[in-house]
């Protein structure tokens, strides 16, 4: 019997008000997540170290990242059989020896000293490996391609100086 009484509709209006609620809260939301994953403003740190090619790589168009990031993979495994020689352990290896050194008692510092130098002189030739195929790739472009690339390289450039000065600042004010 309690199955036959009928339930009283809610009004058009209210349910209105309460979808316009909902997504005003989801919006609200959507931001404030946002906002957290990208930091409180979107501010990032300057590239520093080895990072200071990324306003290069992101003034290219997605296309020419995508033919470059083709470029360099293809630089890379040509490269493979240097990197798969017997003596050497590889990217990962590096990090598998440095864990060996801290695991032996007694501590060698020498030996620790040793694996970072030896895991920095393969980035170091990473790097040069990325920055002559970089280097290839723009001397390949057409003069417009690389003027419209330096243009927005120079965007770029503005962006990082905003952020360096804004990293001072707040550095300076802590």
């Amino acid at each position: 019997m309690a199955d036959d009484v009928a339930r009283p509709r809610m009004a058009l209006w209210l349910r209105l008000v309460l979808f316009a609620s909902l997504a005003l809260n989801l919006a609200v939301a959507g931001v404030v997540v946002g906002g957290v994953l990208r930091g409180h403003d979107g501010f990032h740190p300057p590239p520093r170290g080895r990072d200071f090619v990324t306003p290069y790589t992101r003034a290219f168009t997605d296309e020419e990242r995508r033919e470059l990031g083709g470029r360099l993979r293809a630089a890379y495994e040509r490269d493979r059989p240097e990197r798969d020689r017997p003596d050497r352990d590889g990217f990962v290896g590096g990090y598998r020896r440095g864990l060996d050194v801290l695991k032996t008692m007694p501590f060698s510092a020498e030996a620790f000293a040793e694996t970072l130098s030896d895991q920095s002189a393969e980035a170091e030739r990473r790097q040069q490996m990325g920055q002559t195929v970089l280097t290839d790739y723009l001397a390949a472009m057409s003069d417009e391609d690389r003027a419209a690339y330096a243009a927005r390289l120079e965007v770029q450039f503005e962006e990082l100086s905003k952020r360096f000065k804004r990293f001072r600042e707040d550095r300076d004010h802590k």
